[in-house]
């Protein structure tokens, strides 16, 4: 019995030493109950440690071919007695040898896997911190390959990073391709560069490594997940890729060909990859064909119609629908967002200007109808939808600044080109700008010689002007001449080939607006001394003024209407910079309607006898104030030298009697008679009856000249007036009539 005791004795110390072999001095690590501290990084002192106190597995050695990784952990793990009672082990333990890891994940083991793991520089990183914790190594496969992992920082990440889901707004033919160089699925290479904000356990993150009895094998129980915060930097909670991992990863080359078509994948595809990429991830003509908006596809949402809308035929209106497809709105961040677009190219083709008819070729609707098509198309190759002269039809053009459709009607020389006469014949009957001037000034030369060469007023033996009416027949009279003339003058238009549905009262009316030197005619009535005729004359000449003025009114006021209606007046759109001519007859118009509206309040101020206040000596240092003071002075000035002109020059002893009923003169006991206040007064109202009339009528004459001259500068090309000379001596005749009508009052 002694010898199996001794042999016992011996079996027990032998194994009781090499127990003591395998456990690691570092009194921490002898816990028994109690699960081992994490090491980060484990203490290399004592070369076992619990396989959970391991780091956990990478994120890209998990998402690669984990048995071999599992396979050389598990040479280094083995089973070893934390415990025993004499002889015999009461606890085992699985425990990893670090030196054997140094041994097993050696650089050329590494190998196989750090092509994957250097993609994305989080994950590469990771794998450092792994090996560096593990085997104290500071390099993974060469040397000097670590460099910078050891404090990243976010400038690590050389192209930034984006969310993951940025691939919604990928196609399917995108994300469902294949990298050309690796043939990876898009999600896998996707998948390959991930990470999160912050770095996440994916299992037991207390107890991440274990040996499995059954399979022999380590098994990883937890796994973490790159994170954002490796680059001691925080950003929001979310699912993000390197987009350097992915953009050196992927070749999206096999995708273009499975996006190509006639739908709008193939431009989402492009436009992902370049907001993602960059433009060196495509070929070089990658913009070539892109389906974008709003230059070629027009979104429909903005998509407008001309102003002359409802005259467009129901196969335009219908063409935006047939060209209507999706097309790519690119955001502000590069991305193709799918909306309904009208093709531009598709649209264009099928329309040109002599598409549209109708108002689409009048005026405002044909300037507005030529822009929109020129803005629409006009950048198109091989489009020329639009005539030689579009820019004069974008344009206010002659025709257009006529404010009479009946003239245009009647007078256009298009109507005529197409009608019965030759256009030659047309061309040669027309007169030109210069003859038609030339008429005018005849017409007022005519009249300028009759008022000074001709009769003079005669002495009319009525003792009170006032008393007599004669002065408004007569007016009524002068006025008919000019009227008779104009009638006879459209009769000869009329008459003449194809001019016979020329509106005969329409012209006479506009005729009535030419000018007229009634103003002269009352100066060389003032100019003689006051008798009872020279009221009458003066009458006479306002009578038959204010009657052709009010027949004017029409043409004029339908003038300066046109002209407010199309903006005209507008100094912020000069849309007749073009045509200087019409400058000039709306101008006259309007001069026309103000001095009209001034000289009629002008008049019922002096018939309701309201006297300027120009006796108050108010100290005023306003401008307007002292302006007015300085023209009512010098008005008044006027009046009473032509006042006191009449009254010294007045009394024609012949024709005025000792005694009058109504006190205008009364006889005194002298040779001369004497003037009564109430004469005076009377006087002095005609005086300034009379320089209004001077004043009104002048101001009306420039007015007409100024229109007359820009109508005929419009009208120079194309309106035809026929027979100008036959007309132009008709009118003179009226001019002479009229002003012997006036000096013979």
């Amino acid at each position: 019995m002694r010898v199996p005791t001794i042999l016992f004795a011996l079996l027990a110390t032998a194994w009781g030493e090499d127990v003591l072999q395998d456990i690691p001095l570092h009194p921490t690590q002898l816990v028994s109950d109690e699960e081992p501290p994490s090491l980060t990084p484990l203490d290399t002192q004592h070369d076992w440690v619990y396989p959970e106190t391991l780091p956990p597995m990478p994120q890209c050695i998990a998402e690669q071919d984990q048995p071999a990784w599992l396979n050389a952990m598990t040479k280094c793990t083995k089973k070893q007695c934390m415990r025993h009672f004499g002889v015999i082990c009461t606890r085992h333990q699985w425990r990893t040898q670090l030196s054997c890891l140094n041994t097993e994940l050696s650089p050329q083991f590494l190998e196989q896997y750090i092509e994957y793991c250097s993609r994305s520089v989080l994950k590469k990183a990771q794998l450092y911190q792994w090996i560096r914790t593990t085997t104290d190594r500071t390099w993974l496969v060469e040397v000097g390959d670590a460099n910078g992992l050891q404090r990243l920082s976010p400038a690590s990440l050389t192209k930034g990073y984006a969310a993951v889901r940025i691939t919604d707004k990928a196609p399917t033919c995108l994300t469902g391709s294949v990298s050309a160089s690796s043939m990876e699925p898009f999600g896998q290479v996707m998948a390959s560069c991930s990470f999160e904000a912050s770095t996440r356990h994916t299992g037991y993150a207390k107890r991440p490594w274990e040996y499995h009895e059954g399979q022999h094998t380590m098994v990883a129980l937890d796994t973490e997940v790159a994170g954002y915060d490796l680059t001691h930097a925080i950003i929001p909670d979310n699912d993000y890729f390197d987009k350097q991992c992915f953009c050196k990863t992927f070749d999206a080359s096999l995708a273009e060909g499975d996006c190509a078509g006639p739908g709008v994948d193939s431009t989402r595809q492009r436009l992902w990859m370049h907001a993602t990429c960059g433009s060196a991830s495509l070929p070089p003509n990658w913009r070539q064909g892109l389906k974008t908006t709003p230059h070629d596809y027009i979104p429909t949402e903005i998509w407008k119609w001309p102003q002359c809308v409802d005259s467009m035929p129901d196969s335009v209106m219908q063409l935006k629908d047939q060209c209507t497809t999706n097309a790519c709105r690119v955001g502000y961040d590069g991305y193709c967002y799918v909306q309904r677009a009208v093709e531009r190219s598709c649209f264009c083709r099928n329309i040109s200007y002599g598409t549209c008819k109708g108002s689409c070729h009048v005026f405002e609707n044909r300037i507005d109808y030529v822009h929109w098509l020129h803005d629409l198309c006009g950048a198109e190759d091989d489009w020329h939808g639009l005539p030689e002269d579009w820019h004069r039809l974008a344009s206010v053009n002659r025709r257009d600044a006529i404010p009479w459709a009946w003239y245009t009607e009647s007078f256009g020389l298009s109507n005529i080109s197409t009608g019965e006469i030759d256009p030659s014949q047309s061309e040669q009957a027309c007169a030109s700008s210069e003859w038609k001037r030339m008429s005018l000034l005849l017409i007022n030369l005519a009249a300028l010689f009759t008022a000074v060469f001709g009769p003079k007023p005669a002495s009319n033996p009525t003792t009170n002007p006032l008393n007599s009416i004669l002065w408004f027949p007569r007016g009524i009279a002068v006025a008919a001449f000019y009227l008779l003339a104009n009638a006879l003058n459209a009769m000869l238009i009329q008459s003449t080939p194809t001019y016979e549905e020329t509106p005969m009262t329409e012209l006479a009316l506009l005729w009535c607006t030419m000018p007229r030197l009634t103003w002269l005619t009352i100066i060389l009535v003032l100019a003689s001394p006051y008798k009872r005729s020279t009221f009458s004359a003066v009458a006479t000449a306002i009578v038959s003024e204010t009657l052709l003025q009010a027949l004017s009114s029409p043409a004029i006021i339908s003038t300066v209407s046109y002209g407010i209606e199309h903006g005209f007046y507008n100094p912020n759109t000069p849309l007749l910079l073009e045509l200087p001519a019409a400058t000039y007859m709306y101008a006259g118009a309007l001069m026309w309607v103000v001095v009209i509206v001034l000289s009629v309040i002008s008049f019922l101020i002096v018939l309701l006898d309201a006297t300027p206040a120009h006796r108050s000596h108010t100290r005023n240092t306003h401008l307007a104030a002292q302006l007015k003071k300085q023209f009512v002075k010098r008005w008044m000035w006027i009046e009473e030298k032509i006042a006191a002109y009449w009254i010294d020059r007045d009394w024609d002893f012949e024709h005025t009697p000792l005694m009058q009923n109504e006190g205008y003169v009364h006889a005194v006991y002298g040779t001369l008679p004497t003037q009564s206040s109430r004469g005076r007064r009377t006087k002095r109202s005609i005086v300034r009856v009379t320089l209004l009339a001077i004043v009104s009528t002048f101001s009306l004459w420039i007015a007409q000249w100024l229109f007359w001259i820009g109508f005929v500068g419009i009208s120079a090309e194309e309106f035809c007036t026929p027979q100008l000379e036959l007309s132009t001596l008709t009118w003179v005749v009226s001019s002479v009539a009229a002003v012997v009508g006036v000096v013979k009052a």
